[in-house]
């Protein structure tokens, strides 16, 4: 059947609602283990680097893992992997809250990324499956919006159980959550009555599903993890650029970084409208516009000093939130229709594993350059540099489905 005129469930919204709150459950969990740090750090006679190393366990796990968690999405569907990923989240996330040790804590906290590495290919693979190409970058931005969200949720929630049933019971509690949502999930998660056709180009002559083109995704992918560095380097840097070189207090960083946030949040969902209503469900022109505004300010941002005003800062950090920090949705769209649904999970999981290979050699390299140099705009100036090797990339090896073929899809 056309797209145009297909019968869309109205019950798809609902859907995506369900999907946006298991990431803002399971996001809360994973920043729940940096927004407790305070608390247990002296308690457990931890240094810095310790702390650093239980979300760094967390996001090997995760990263390292999602290509193979995402065929497992494929193969098994979107509600048991989900539920899965909630309970694998839930239990691990218990056990390190009442683990005696560095060791069985980090090892904890390695187990739970794991389990949180099945819901980005599930929650994929379900707008996919509901979502039509023209409202799909919408939707995708949309449940990518409950990663910031599960980050202000840990923000909220944490502290304040500490005070009730301390530390250890406020990550117990982020564990429970994820314990319980999972069966929540499987209990309210259904298919579409009517799912969307797959395209042609999903099926080979004798009806089977090919296997994945990993050449086609190669562009997005290495694309994406340039654009993940810049993501990542803003996030972790910008409070320090702001205190070192503008002279702004500790507060005042982070009040800044969480101007940045609010940016990312209207992107995610803002560049999904876009490119579903403005550019006709055209995703690769709008990777290049966002490439593009994020080389401009992350330039801006490195002409900045002390003498610079705050009211034009602000701009720069919100917009730059908007763009390097609001991109996905679009993305993941884009990396669903280049695999097609019946391996879109697979896609995805090579995506995140090329991204966090190319954010753990480039995230540190700026602190590096930093270092070295002592200038943060030279390191500023190269990140933006390598933003412009990624609009390349994208503009000349990038293919795009053909749109006759993805009209169905």
């Amino acid at each position: 059947m056309p797209e145009n005129s297909a019968k869309r469930d109205p019950f798809r919204w609902t859907i995506l609602g369900l999907i946006c709150v298991s990431h803002v459950i399971a996001a809360a969990a994973q920043y729940g283990i940096n927004t407790l740090a305070p608390f247990y750090k002296d308690e457990l006679g931890l240094s810095r680097a310790q702390v650093g190393l239980f979300f760094s366990a967390f996001y090997l796990a995760m990263t390292g893992a999602s290509f193979g968690t995402g065929w497992l999405a494929d193969r098994f569907g979107v509600r048991k992997t989900t539920m899965l990923g909630h309970l694998g989240v839930g239990i691990c996330i218990t056990a390190a809250a009442v683990s005696p040790s560095f060791a069985s804590a980090a090892l904890s906290f390695f187990l739970a990324g794991f389990g949180y590495s099945f819901l980005n290919p599930a929650s994929t693979i379900g707008v996919m499956t509901w979502f039509h190409r023209d409202e799909r970058a919408t939707a995708m931005g949309i449940k990518q919006t409950g990663v910031p969200g599960g980050g202000v949720l840990a923000a909220v929630l944490a502290p304040s159980l500490v005070l009730v049933i301390g530390w250890r019971g406020s990550l117990a509690a982020l564990g429970i959550i994820n314990f319980a949502f999972g069966f929540l999930f499987a209990l309210l998660w259904r298919e579409p009555a009517n799912p969307l056709a797959d395209s042609e180009r999903e099926k080979s002559a004798d009806g089977a599903t090919p296997a994945l083109d990993l050449w086609a995704l190669l562009p997005i992918s290495c694309a994406t993890g340039i654009y993940l560095i810049g993501q990542i380097v803003l996030i972790t840097y910008v409070p320090l650029y702001l205190k070192d070189v503008m002279g702004y207090s500790s507060h005042w960083a982070s009040q800044a970084l969480a101007l940045t946030q609010a940016g990312a949040m209207v992107g995610r969902v803002g560049w999904g409208v876009a490119s579903d209503r403005l550019f006709g469900g055209r995703r690769k022109i709008v990777l290049i516009v966002i490439g593009m505004l994020s080389v401009v300010l992350i330039a801006a941002l490195s002409l900045m000093d002390r003498h610079s005003s705050y009211l034009l800062l602000l701009p720069i950090l919100f917009l730059s939130g908007v763009s390097l920090v609001g991109y996905q949705g679009v993305s993941y769209a884009l990396i669903g229709e280049i695999s097609g649904k019946a391996r879109t999970g697979a896609g995805l999981g090579m995506m995140i594993t090329v991204n966090a290979a190319a954010t753990t050699l480039g995230t540190p390299m700026f602190g590096y350059i930093v270092d070295r140099t002592g200038s943060y705009p030279l390191a500023w100036q190269i990140l933006a540099g390598a933003i412009t090797v990624g609009i390349i990339g994208v503009a000349f090896l990038l293919k795009e489905p053909p749109r006759a073929a993805r009209a169905t899809v």
